[in-house]
């Protein structure tokens, strides 16, 4: 990438009329074969929009993506610059509200620079002192719960009753929340993104009820998460505190989520994997990591903004307008992608996890967390899914990719062999 443009002529967003839209990457079927085709058609850098009307730019090729993820003078988080906000782009019921809001957000995923790298730190602290034994527990104690609630019914959606549902109750226990709290907090997170612009009531209710459990844990001197944010002093204040918690727990929620039900969804479809899971031969993290690689959860990651006019190949992105790393497409880049797709196993080199200073701070113990849940359930229970495993539903957010719903019926658990968790010789906590 240059700062200046050359002479010779560049492809500007305001110039192309037929931009594809960003949810057709993720709620296709096939979502591969919309990342191709841009690729196919603009190369490394393709116009998308990421609602009708909203153009952004959708950076495909491995390298850009890694320098823009690096690059955070050049490409930053703060929406306020988007240049969509002199020109009223987002009609008052855009879902796009929160994502590209001018007012300042305090929390660590909205900061660049100083601000960045003031409320870093807290986060890598609270998340590198968590216990993973405790958290493995805690999560293998959820997970059998959750369980016993459909065991006995014969059927359930692995992604409303589950999937959904045990990154949320993982992270509120190891936030310190009390079970009336997490319920709440789920409900009002779910309301305020369904209500886009209209949600300032809800926000201030959430707001209320986090800072109330930062001010508790800090009076009670919890080593939870929340306790560890309480005290921390690279905070200028409660508010900050409060944001952050907020952000760790929605971010780690959803990204959970995502994994769980397209690991289970992985295996459930497609006989490569089911045989060899069931009969010991293959790793849950060793699917995790072929999701990770070629079905990236998070296959586009929420926009930066360029701060001055730059190239992108023959692409130029003038000041304010949004960058979208497509991670889905980075890690199918051609430049870089094995082509034999066991080539992959064991090898953990994808951008899943981001890069840069926006990375995300805990990959470890979101492994932990996510093959624990997925091999509880398999142990438990012998699910078979229901319909069409080609005619799978995907969730129609542009950010995230999951089925929409997992329909499944079981049999008795004690038919069940228990299938291999992690490699021999590594523990239930290992990276």
């Amino acid at each position: 990438m240059t700062a200046r443009p050359p002479s010779d002529p560049l492809v500007r967003l305001r110039d192309v009329a037929d931009r594809t839209q960003l949810v057709e990457t993720t709620s296709a079927a096939d979502s591969n074969a919309v990342y191709e085709g841009l690729r196919q058609r603009w190369g490394s850098a393709a116009p998308v929009d990421l609602e009708p009307g909203v153009p952004a730019w959708l950076v495909l090729g491995h390298a850009a993506a890694v320098g823009v993820l690096r690059d955070d003078r050049t490409f930053i988080k703060d929406p306020s610059i988007w240049r969509g906000h002199d020109e009223g782009l987002l009609g008052p019921q855009s879902a796009l509200h929160l994502v590209l809001s001018r007012q300042p957000k305090p929390t660590l995923f909205d900061a660049d620079g100083a601000k960045h790298a003031r409320l870093r730190p807290p986060v890598d602290d609270a998340l590198d002192r968590i216990d993973e034994a405790r958290a493995a527990a805690i999560t293998r104690r959820l997970c059998g719960k959750l369980i016993d609630r459909f065991e006995d019914r014969g059927r359930a959606d692995l992604v409303a009753e589950y999937a959904a549902v045990v990154p949320f109750l993982v992270m509120s226990e190891l936030d310190g929340l009390e079970p009336g709290q997490a319920q709440r907090l789920q409900e009002i997170t779910r309301a305020i993104f369904e209500a886009g612009a209209d949600a300032r009531a809800l926000t201030d209710e959430l707001k209320e009820i986090v800072s109330g459990h930062i001010t508790h844990s800090r009076a009670h001197g919890t080593r939870d998460i929340a306790g560890m944010l309480a005290v921390h002093g690279s905070f200028h204040d409660d508010t900050e505190r409060a944001q952050t918690l907020t952000a760790i727990t929605a971010a780690a929620t959803e990204s959970l989520l995502a994994l769980v039900a397209q690991t289970l969804a992985l295996i459930l479809r497609d006989p490569r994997f089911s045989g060899r899971v069931s009969g010991g031969r293959l790793h849950i993290d060793d699917v995790l990591d072929e999701v990770l690689w070629r079905s990236t959860t998070n296959p586009n990651l929420m926009p930066r903004f360029a701060v001055h006019d730059v190239t992108i190949g023959d692409k130029l992105v003038e000041r304010g307008e949004a960058v979208v790393v497509a991670v889905h497409a980075a890690n199918h880049d051609p430049l870089v992608h094995a082509a034999d797709p066991w080539e992959t196993v064991g090898n953990r080199a994808y951008l899943s996890f981001g890069a840069g200073a926006h990375r995300c701070p805990a990959p470890r113990l979101g492994r932990v967390i996510a093959r624990i849940a997925v091999t509880e359930l398999l142990h438990r229970l012998q699910v078979t899914l229901d319909g069409d495993p080609d005619q799978v539903e995907w969730a129609t957010s542009p950010w995230m990719r999951f089925p929409a719903r997992l329909p499944v019926t079981f049999a008795s658990p004690r038919e069940v062999p228990r299938p291999a968790a992690w490699p021999p010789g590594t523990t239930a906590v290992s990276p």
